[in-house]
């Protein structure tokens, strides 16, 4: 089959799921066979520790329209999609989780509602079947996202999604060591809209995305997409010295009325201490993105392949 003639290519960043992938790609196989489309599947093996490259290599064996790409080492979810990007090949790309808590059966609304025009489209779960503290965590990236690419409070976030080719070509040229793929596509456009679909509970395992990964998570959307630490940290350093200021005068002022002369041990020990604290935490904001900045120019790599099945 003539790749270039591909309706959909599917991009599946694999890590320890080995009890879900054969379902995984059965349904897959329903789904398209079903819609009539011609498609692709291409799993990402994150560094599994488990059989998860085992399986994936069975299923290249056995069926058709897979590609299996196993990396050098574990990069995390967003990194394994890039590299999935650099080898997709349909008009749409598809993203898509191993863990089958979003029903591969949801794709075929996700084609028909980017067929009305829209560049992307995120499955928005109706309900989610979470551990509550991930899905705190997404509420709170949610929020982060629109504070820092200033989209609408109903746009919804999801690994669940469907993409323009062309789009997704535009985000391939974003060579950052810190990718993050929501973030992309609300840089290179707007028309991203929301479609409701199911979420079941997990059937084995659990979640990749732990508490830590969320906060990294968060912590790059802040660090590499925005400006918004350096701008509050300045604000915190204005309001403080504005604050010391006012003491400062009031001090004097009361030196020279009442003519005493005022303890000051405790006050300008409290003080150096605050504006020492102010300054090492400027400073680590700083030092986070001057180190980040040297990683962009000196072209650390998104992923390494190992080796690619296709």
């Amino acid at each position: 089959m003539n790749n270039e003639s591909l309706d959909l290519s599917v991009v599946v960043p694999v890590y320890n799921s080995e009890k879900t992938l054969v379902e995984l790609h059965e349904r897959l196989e329903a789904v398209f066979s079903k819609m009539g489309k011609t498609y692709e599947v291409i799993y990402i093996n994150d560094c599994s520790q488990d059989k998860s490259l085992t399986v994936l290599q069975e299923l290249y064996d056995k069926k058709d329209n897979v590609i299996v790409i196993d990396l050098f080492r574990n990069f995390g979810q967003q990194n394994a999609l890039m590299c999935g990007f650099n080898h997709c090949s349909g008009r749409h790309v598809i993203t898509l989780d191993d863990d089958l808590q979003n029903p591969p059966e949801e794709i075929e609304k996700l084609y028909s509602k980017i067929e009305e025009g829209f560049d992307a489209v995120f499955g928005a779960p109706v309900r989610k079947e979470d551990r509550p503290y991930k899905n705190l965590g997404s509420y709170m990236i949610r929020k982060l996202c629109q504070k820092i690419f200033n989209v609408q409070d109903d746009l919804r976030f999801s690994s669940f999604r469907i993409i323009r080719k062309e789009i997704i070509d535009e985000i391939k040229g974003m060579k950052t060591p810190f990718p993050y793929i929501s973030g992309m596509l609300l840089s290179t456009t707007t028309s991203i809209t929301n479609l409701d679909i199911q979420h079941h509970p997990r059937k084995t395992g659990s979640s990749g995305y732990t508490l830590k990964k969320l906060v990294k998570l968060a912590f790059n959307l802040l660090i590499n997409y925005s400006s918004l630490p350096l701008r509050y940290a300045g604000f915190a350093g204005l309001t403080v010295s504005f604050v010391s200021l006012i003491i400062g005068i009031v001090i004097i002022i009361r030196k020279l009325v009442i003519g005493g002369i005022l303890p000051g041990w405790t006050s300008i020990m409290v003080l150096i201490s605050f504006y020492n604290a102010l300054i090492l935490i400027i400073f680590f904001f700083l030092g986070e993105y001057l180190s980040r900045f040297l990683r962009e120019v000196t072209n650390e790599k998104q992923f390494s392949i190992k080796r690619i099945l296709k």
